[in-house]
C-alpha cells in the first residue's frame, strides 16, 4: 500500500488493514489513546516483532554448517539447503566448496566424493541423494528382518500384558501432545509457532520431538523445521511443536503467547433474543 501526502491520523488507521495474524492481534491489543503518531506505532510494531524478523546472511556463514558426530548424510544435507535459502545470490562453486567442506572427513561418502570428485554441485547432489537412498534401503531392510525374528520376538514381550513394559509404553503414549490435543481445537496465539520456539528454546520447558516418520528421501529438503532439527516442513507447518506449545498453555505456561480476545469470543455464547 503506497500513502502519500496524508496525515498520520489516517495512516495509522489505514495500518491494521495491512495486518494478519499474530501482527493483527498484536495491533488489537494496544490501548485505546495510548497511539499519538504514525512514527509511534511504527516503533511499537518493529520492537515487538524485532525477534521474528528473517535476517538474510551471507555465503561465509556456510561454512558453519558441518557434519556433527553421528549426523547422517540427509539430515546434514537438509540442514545445508536449508541454510543456502537464507542467501541472496549464492554462488553454485562457493556452495559447492562449503559443502565440501562441511562433510565428516571420516565418512564413507567423503571419502568418495574426495576419490572421485563430482564435477559441479547438481551432480553432488545427485551422488549424495542416491547415497541417502542406499543408506534407507539398508536400515529398511535391517529392521524388516529384526534379527532373524528375535526383535520382532522382543517387541511381543515387552507388549504383553506380564511384561509390563506394554502398559508403561501406553501410559507413555497418553502423555504426548498428539495424543491429547485436535489441531482443529488448539488455543489460538498471538505469535507464530517459530518465534514461541525461538523465545523459549532456553527455558528447557518443551518436549523434545519424535523423530519424523517419512523418509527423508520423500521430504521436500527446501523446508526446515527448528524443532525437530530436520527438513520436511517448516516450523510453523509443524503439528508437533503446535501440540508441544498446547500442553505447555494447559500446564500454565505460556500464558502470554494466548490470543486473549478469541479466547473470550469463544468462551461467551451469544444470547438469543
Amino acid at each position: 500500500m503506497l500513502l502519500l501526502q496524508v496525515s498520520d491520523a489516517v495512516m495509522c488507521r489505514a495500518f491494521p488493514t495491512t495486518l494478519r495474524k499474530a501482527a493483527h492481534a498484536w495491533f488489537k491489543s494496544l490501548r485505546p489513546r495510548s497511539i499519538h503518531s504514525f512514527a509511534q506505532l511504527s516503533d511499537l510494531f518493529q520492537k515487538h516483532f524485532v525477534s521474528s524478523r528473517t535476517r538474510r546472511k551471507n555465503s561465509a556463514s556456510l561454512l558453519n554448517v558441518v557434519q556433527e558426530r553421528n549426523e547422517s548424510l540427509s539430515r546434514y544435507l537438509g540442514r545445508f539447503n536449508a541454510a543456502t535459502l537464507e542467501i541472496d545470490n549464492l554462488d553454485e562453486s562457493v556452495k559447492y566448496t562449503a559443502f565440501m567442506r562441511g562433510l565428516r572427513p571420516t565418512t564413507k561418502f567423503a571419502f568418495a566424493v574426495n576419490k572421485s570428485p563430482p564435477g559441479n554441485m547438481s551432480d553432488l547432489l545427485d551422488k549424495a541423494n542416491k547415497y541417502i537412498q542406499a543408506e534407507e534401503y539398508l536400515e529398511t531392510h535391517k529392521e524388516h528382518r529384526g534379527d532373524n525374528g528375535q526383535g520382532q520376538e522382543k517387541r511381543a514381550r515387552e507388549d504383553s500384558p506380564r511384561s509390563g513394559r506394554g502398559s508403561k509404553r501406553s501410559r507413555r503414549d497418553e502423555r504426548r501432545p498428539k495424543e491429547m490435543f485436535d489441531m482443529k481445537n488448539l488455543t489460538p496465539l498471538n505469535a507464530r509457532p517459530s518465534q514461541i520456539l525461538h523465545e523459549i528454546k532456553d527455558k528447557e520447558i518443551l518436549e523434545r520431538p519424535e523423530k519424523m516418520r517419512s523418509a527423508p528421501s520423500q521430504r521436500d529438503r527446501n523446508l526446515w523445521c527448528h524443532y525437530h532439527n530436520d527438513h520436511g516442513h517448516t516450523t510453523d507447518k509443524c503439528e508437533s511443536l503446535k501440540r508441544a506449545i498446547e500442553a505447555l498453555i494447559k500446564r500454565g505456561h505460556l500464558r502470554g503467547y494466548v490470543n486473549r480476545r478469541n479466547e473470550k469470543r469463544e468462551a461467551t455464547p451469544s444470547r438469543k433474543r
